[in-house]
């Protein structure tokens, strides 16, 4: 049951990223618009882990959480570029994982990447990176022509870290304002996998610990009656000693 949800999630990432996009954006009206090239995009300083903060709706996103993006040079063919999506889903709490080529096709045009999914071209589908700074976020963007009066969006705004601070938020979403791109489309992705363990019990000893104190009762227990009687004196006489003991008498 396990291998089967995996199989189908992983089938939505790809049709999502990668595939013509038949979930994961949202319709408007009008035709794509044409945004100003970055043209001095430098994929070497944009390779690493971003982490998806806010998109618009995605399907598969429904059953999927923490999700990021790691760009990362191909080992195989120099020039050449990779991306793994990574996320873990809602059912099982899986790490799933999926990979695929990047391309930079056009010269005039570093910013705009091509994903390609098992190099099947049926697959290679184009986005936009609108703007970053490479340190603290990135804005991505995807939109395809839907006929004469009507276009598919999609939006990623990405950031280095799972929890940005608010100034680099603000920065982000003040471009996708200024682009006139609908802010109100925009949702939340949850990143509670990076949070630190808050268990509701306490911390328990150390395995080490644990096996020492077991050894040391078990040795207590197989003392002669004499030793017993000594450690017992030895015993009270550091509780009696101790400040919290002399502050009570």
């Amino acid at each position: 049951m396990k291998m089967f949800i995996k199989l189908a999630l992983s089938l939505l990432v790809m049709f999502t990223v990668t595939a013509g996009p038949v979930f994961g954006q949202i319709l408007r009206l009008g035709h794509c618009p044409s945004f100003s090239v970055l043209k001095d995009f430098e994929m070497d300083k944009y390779v690493g882990t971003w982490y998806q903060i806010e998109r618009y709706f995605s399907f598969p996103g429904m059953g999927g959480k923490c999700w990021t993006q790691t760009y990362y040079p191909d080992p195989e063919v120099e020039g050449r570029f990779k991306l793994r999506m990574d996320y873990r889903d809602f059912v099982v709490e899986n790490k799933m994982t999926t990979e695929m080529d990047i391309y930079q096709d056009l010269v005039d045009d570093p910013a705009t990447l091509t994903s390609q999914l098992f190099s099947m071209p049926f697959t290679a589908d184009d986005y936009q990176v609108l703007s970053t700074d490479y340190t603290n976020y990135a804005v991505e963007y995807r939109c395809e022509d839907r006929g004469l009066f009507q276009r598919r969006e999609s939006l990623w705004i990405l950031s280095r870290s799972p929890f940005p601070k608010s100034w680099v938020m603000k920065e982000a979403k003040s471009v996708v304002a200024s682009l006139g791109l609908k802010m109100s489309s925009l949702r939340p992705v949850t990143q509670d996998c990076f949070l630190p363990h808050r268990g509701p019990y306490p911390i328990r000893p150390h395995h080490t610990q644990q096996i020492q104190r077991n050894n040391f009762i078990q040795m207590y227990s197989r003392a002669p009656l004499a030793e017993q009687q000594q450690y017992k004196s030895l015993q009270s006489y550091h509780h009696l000693a101790s400040p919290a003991a002399g502050a009570e008498g």
